[in-house]
């Protein structure tokens, strides 16, 4: 069952109330590690996270041709990676919103830069950013949560996700995760 949080993806990408359907779409399942970061720091320079130590996103491209047509994102059920120990699903460590806190050694979570219309963000929650063809952010970022439906917007090249946390070497496992793209 997908679970789609419409009100909430359309706050995040920008779009306005009419999400353009696609003709056709495909299926695209990926494993997304538990040390990954949503985005790459490096290509962003102003909107860095963490200390370091995360692994790269997991980058799905192929959408530069497809924007405003509406691109899904869904974590499999029960879905969980491992942080510290314990099973954390896709909305990340329940109860533990982090949203623009500064995490350990004043670094900051990903959550930081999605909307606050949009928090609470756990840590560890499942993130999703649009990204150009350099990597560079095309919009705001965003927690998938149980699911998001949403339009792609315009310069976007590819959907990068990642968790929101600081500290991703002590993560382990992977979650998988389905994102529904248009086809071009």
């Amino acid at each position: 069952m997908r679970l789609l949080g419409m009100g909430v993806a359309l706050a995040a990408a920008g779009a306005s109330a009419a999400v353009a359907v696609p003709a056709s779409a495909r299926d695209v399942v990926v494993q997304v590690d538990a040390r990954a970061g949503p985005w790459l720091n490096k290509a962003n320079p102003k909107m860095r996270y963490g200390k370091g130590g995360e692994v790269a996103p997991v980058v799905i491209g192929g959408l530069a041709d497809v924007s405003g047509e509406t691109v899904e994102i869904f974590a499999a059920q029960g879905a969980s990676t491992q942080v510290g120990g314990a099973d954390v699903g896709v909305e990340g460590v329940a109860g533990a919103a982090v949203d623009d806190m500064p995490g350990a050694g004043k670094k900051y979570y990903p959550s930081l830069y999605a909307p606050k219309v949009l928090y609470p963000t756990n840590r560890h929650a499942l993130m999703a950013v649009f990204v150009d063809a350099d990597g560079k952010l095309v919009g705001r970022p965003f927690a998938v949560g149980q699911g998001v439906r949403l339009a792609i917007p315009d310069g976007a090249a590819s959907l990068s996700l990642g968790f929101n946390d600081v500290e991703f070497a002590g993560n382990g496992g992977a979650m998988t995760v389905t994102v529904v793209v248009p086809d071009s």
